[in-house]
């Protein structure tokens, strides 16, 4: 019987569902690193709703998901007198008042409670240099930005979101901070169906009648934002581990109270991202129960079918877009785009600064607001339009970098470690390349859509290093 080199690890062959509630395949595992991983993937002693620490990122997180702020707090926005004149984003001076201190008090308590933790949360912004240049290179365009106070101001606070992505990375076992997120989703959940039901003047949209009168939009200002971000928080509770007799039933419940919700803002944009996440989702679970050639079969079948549908769409979008309330210009959005390309070919490297270009009829947005007939527009209506607007090319770049070596890392853990938390984070991947087709954020301060995919991209980095190391040794 041989022994084997003296230096070599011991490695037992175990199941990693053995050791770890996160785990859904069979590896090679060195026993140390077998307890540290059950360490890092158990649920914590204490229970995580017992925690007064929790609950105050609940409510942080919640304000995030907000965007704008919530729905009752721009009730006089919700007419279309109140957003005849500004969008979305905008709000009257007391509203403004009262969102400015709300955020304003959520970043004083995120840093407060990420004290303890400064030193893990400097690491990991050392680990992901190119996020951390991203970041660098947001802060610096206050030097040419248009609009140097708000450039320097809202990157500081980005940088803050993307410190509380690392902080709930590095403080979170896995499992529970899936069940945080769940938690953050079922509270909005909840207060979206109060204010539905119980206060229409703030959970219904009661403003362009058009198409959108007495649509959905619970807590959050806007029916699409509703639509969004009860999509991004449905994603979890397809990976979390739950306990108890009502874990089942919670779940089920969870997934139809979301599902009813989305449906109910009647956003085409929502419908279709929630169907797709729902579509990979799925194919993530039934990809890593097979081998690997069958599931490398079955994401060709998948790419040809998109292919397919998509040459459907372009040969003939007019009748397949009235299907879902569209049109072939994505309800002006074709218009809006031409308009900012120019204003963008005007600074292609550098941009207008961070969160520096919407200025209503001042500067270079008063030529984009004209030309769309939109006195209120404060948005590009799409992620990277809204990134190369504000800090140029060099930002595009970077974060391109970030996630497509995000997605070069999914495809290595899914096919040699698919954990729970590694298909969490690949859905969340999906998430933000699916909205950003037509829509969606990739870097703007106080947004949830911005701050967990951090998460997902740290996290990816950090567990395929660890994979790597497992082989190595």
């Amino acid at each position: 019987m041989s022994v084997g080199h003296p230096k070599a690890a011991i490695l037992r062959k175990v199941s990693i569902s053995s050791v770890d509630d996160d785990a859904r395949a069979f590896a090679p595992v060195d026993l140390p690193v077998a307890n540290r991983m059950r360490e890092e993937t158990s649920a914590t002693k204490h229970a995580l709703l017992s925690s007064i620490k929790t609950w105050v990122l609940c409510a942080i997180l919640l304000v995030l998901a907000s965007t704008y702020g919530f729905s009752f707090e721009r009730g006089s926005k919700n007419t279309t007198a109140g957003t005849a004149e500004q969008g979305v984003s905008a709000g009257d001076s007391e509203e403004s008042g009262i969102i400015k201190l709300q955020k304003n008090a959520i970043y004083v308590l995120s840093i407060l409670i990420m004290l303890p933790l400064a030193g893990s949360i400097g690491a990991e912004f050392r680990r992901n240099l190119v996020i951390s240049c991203l970041l660098l290179w947001a802060v610096l365009s206050f030097t040419w930005s248009t609009d140097p106070t708000a450039s320097l101001a809202t990157s500081l606070r980005m940088t803050i979101d993307v410190a509380l992505a690392f902080y709930l990375f590095n403080r979170y076992p896995k499992n529970d901070l899936l069940k945080l997120f769940v938690f953050v989703g079922s509270m909005a959940a909840a207060g979206s169906i109060v204010l539905i039901f119980m206060f229409p003047q703030y959970g219904l949209m009661n403003r362009e009648a058009a198409y959108a009168f007495g649509a959905w939009q619970g807590i959050f200002g806007q029916k699409n934002i509703c639509g969004r971000m009860m999509t991004l928080l449905l994603l979890p509770i397809f990976f979390v581990k739950l306990e108890g007799r009502w874990a089942r039933l919670f779940r089920f419940s969870y997934v139809m109270v979301v599902l009813i919700i989305v449906a109910m803002t009647r956003s085409a944009g929502s419908w279709m991202l929630c169907a797709a996440c729902l579509a990979f989702v799925a194919a993530v679970h039934l990809g890593v129960k097979m081998r690997r050639i069958d599931a490398l079969c079955l994401g060709l079948v998948a790419l040809g079918a998109m292919v397919v549908v998509g040459a459907i769409v372009l040969s003939n979008p007019a009748p397949i877009l009235a299907l879902i309330g569209k049109d072939p210009t994505m309800t002006g959005r074709t218009g809006i785009w031409s308009s900012i390309m120019v204003s963008i070919s005007k600074r292609p490297y550098l941009g207008y600064g961070y969160f520096a270009f919407w200025k209503g009829l001042y500067g270079e947005s008063a030529n984009v607001v004209l030309q769309a007939h939109w006195p209120g527009m404060s948005y590009a209506e799409n992620g990277v339009l809204e990134l190369w607007l504000e800090i140029g090319a060099v930002a595009v770049v970077l974060y391109a970098l970030i996630f497509f070596t995000a997605v070069k890392d999914a495809f290595y853990c899914l096919r040699r470690y698919p954990s729970k938390s590694t298909m969490w984070y690949a859905s969340l991947l999906f998430y933000v390349g699916f909205t950003n087709l037509w829509a969606g954020n990739l870097l703007a301060a106080s947004n949830l859509e911005c701050v967990i995919p951090f998460i997902a991209y740290a996290g990816l980095r950090k567990e395929a290093r660890r994979i790597r190391g497992l082989q190595v040794a």
